[in-house]
């Protein structure tokens, strides 16, 4: 049975108000998450638009990312910029088929 990485997607809409707001929070998490156990890849984008950022993430298996979730500073950027969206994020777990 092999381990197949989880890949993840994440699309966050700020309202325009709190756009650097919130990408400065996520950058801030940048570090610690990529030294996580299980982290593969955790990278920020930004729409050439300006109006949603980009988590894109790959993890060795979903417990990994089950225990990103439950870190402190993880929770505590989910709840700083939970009032500053203009949406609810959209999650997608993805699996690469090649």
């Amino acid at each position: 049975m092999s381990d197949k990485h989880l890949f993840v997607m994440a699309k966050i809409t700020p309202k325009q108000e709190y756009f650097e707001s919130a990408k400065t929070e996520l950058l801030g998490m940048l570090e610690a998450t990529r030294s996580e156990l299980g982290c593969i890849q955790f990278e920020l984008h930004a729409s050439e638009c300006g109006n949603y950022l980009y988590l894109y993430e790959e993890w060795k298996n979903q417990a990994d990312l089950h225990k990103h979730h439950q870190e402190p500073y993880t929770q505590d950027v989910a709840k700083k910029i939970e009032g500053w969206l203009a949406a609810p994020t959209e999650v997608s777990l993805m699996n690469k088929l090649f």
